[in-house]
């Protein structure tokens, strides 16, 4: 068992440490320590694989901001636990492929085997390719998705799909021990949001539905739970949605009664074709004199009355680029009604270091604004964004002593709290994290407080020497540390 996955745990580790830049949970430290010390963590974690002790004993579930009042729950597991998880769904992921059609577009697993097809690039194709279909004929869409997909996929049946397209019966049964304690170490169901291995069985558990339409001879698109079902007559269409509802009923899964539509062959075309985002694209490619106008425009427009957030990421990031300030105004106001835009308004920001007193003050007040509300996302990439962009005031400060040390806030907040203030530390601040260091319990806040403590050089190498050769979590980095490095920052 453990030879025969061991090429996908690589694989797994070449794929986490790759995309760390872009993970909806950064890591506080990039994972420097686990990839400094890969050769001994590897180890361990091949000897998991082949005694078959899977399955994570705790789950962090992050609440991640879907919009300014829903959330996506994404489960934070240790890098142990999820490299397991990438590997024994990695070991499968070409049997999962072979049964796919051309038609689906997430969590395609490359014909190298190198790696997933680039999930932004995919949406689009997947879009372009619907404006494909609709100019061929007039075609009408229908176009559906699932209540909280990943949450009712049920366990049982999925281990009995994977067993079906052809995996071993080792791999079948610690993949299923794993997703049955993942249930039982946290307050989330199904399958783990957040890791891309996650989308693959997702493409295994929507099989059925896959190949009732195809058999159906209808045109079809799916993204993970988003179909869009094309024909010329409305009543085929509707048959066609009556039916894929009884298939997700009978694999525990709901269709989403707001987001179920067929749209005529017009609507149909406003649905996945953007003439004008094509254009600006094409124009600042070009170095078209007016694209940045079109693209100021587009922006003023995205955000007047009912906003249209895509729109606003979609501006943002090309004026940033283009070092167009006109948003600055809005953002600044805007950063705690877009929480769940922080990402990109805070990248925005850091496009301008010279309006850095404006972008201080800014995220000052707004720490000071939501100090006692739910926003640990937003002060999670606040804190972020300060130490990156070196950010010294005794107000937040202030603000991220305050994080760090409530114990109710979730852990992603106090990690990076401890990380601006390692950066950013007075003498007494340097004693006061070890104080809270030999205070704390959760196992990633300490790890946060260890990088902070040395980097506000107030850490012993005895203390270092001791967790180094304990064989606890902090070992790794511990020993990291050891070798006196420059610690990155997630960007």
């Amino acid at each position: 068992m453990a030879h025969s996955v061991v090429p996908y745990l690589d694989k797994a580790w070449n794929h986490l440490y790759k995309g760390r830049g872009q993970s909806e949970i950064p890591d506080v430290i990039n994972l420097a320590d686990i990839n400094s010390s890969w050769p001994e963590f590897r180890a361990r974690v091949r000897a998991s694989l082949k005694s078959g002790q899977v399955g994570p004993d705790y789950v962090e579930i992050i609440d991640a901001p879907k919009n300014p009042f829903a959330v996506r729950p994404i489960a934070r597991l240790t890098i142990h636990d999820r490299l397991v998880y990438d590997t024994l769904v990695f070991a499968i992921a070409s049997l999962i492929e072979g049964q796919l059609h051309a038609s689906v577009f997430s969590a395609r697993w490359g014909s190298d085997g190198e790696d997933f097809w680039s999930p932004v690039n995919s949406w689009v194709s997947m879009q372009k390719r619907g404006v494909e279909i609709i100019s061929d004929d007039p075609f009408q869409l229908a176009r559906t998705d699932i209540v909280s997909f990943y949450e009712h996929i049920d366990v049982s049946t999925l281990a009995i799909d994977i067993q079906a397209v052809g995996a071993s019966g080792a791999i079948t049964e610690r993949l299923d021990r794993y997703l049955r304690m993942f249930q039982q170490s946290s307050h989330a169901w199904g399958i783990p949001q957040g890791p891309d291995s996650s989308g693959i069985l997702a493409n295994i558990y929507l099989l059925p539905v896959d190949e009732f339409v195809h058999r159906a001879g209808f045109k079809y698109l799916r993204y993970s739970d988003d179909m869009m079902i094309f024909d010329t007559d409305r009543e085929s269409l509707r048959n066609a949605l009556l039916e894929i509802n009884s298939i997700l009923r009978s694999r525990r899964l709901t269709m989403s009664g707001t987001k179920t539509k067929v749209f005529d062959q017009r609507d149909s075309v406003k649905q996945l074709e953007d003439l004008e985002k094509d254009a600006i694209n094409y124009g600042i490619r070009i170095g078209e004199p007016d694209a940045g106008e079109r693209l100021y425009k587009l922006f003023a427009e995205a955000v007047e009355g009912v906003q249209r957030d895509r729109d606003v990421k979609f501006s943002l990031f090309r004026m940033g680029r283009l070092k167009d300030d006109r948003a600055l105004p809005w953002v600044l106001r805007n950063v705690k009604e877009n929480h769940h835009l922080a990402s990109q308004l805070l990248k925005y920001l850091e496009c301008f270091p010279d309006r850095r007193p404006a972008t201080e003050r800014a995220f000052i007040s707004t720490m000071q604004i939501i100090a006692d509300h739910k926003y640990d996302h937003l002060e999670q990439r606040v804190l972020q964004a300060a130490t990156r962009q070196h950010i010294h005031s005794s107000s937040f400060r202030d603000s991220a002593w305050a994080i760090l040390q409530n114990k109710n806030k979730s852990n992603l907040p106090r990690e990076f709290a401890a990380r601006y203030l390692g950066r950013n530390s007075s003498v007494a601040d340097g004693q006061l994290l070890r104080r809270q260091f030999e205070d704390e319990e959760n196992v990633n806040v300490r790890r946060a407080l260890l990088v902070a403590m040395y980097e506000a050089k107030s850490i012993s190498r005895g203390l270092l020497r001791s967790l180094a050769s304990s064989g606890s979590q902090l070992s790794w980095v511990s020993k990291y540390l050891l070798k006196d490095p420059y610690v990155p920052l997630p960007r």
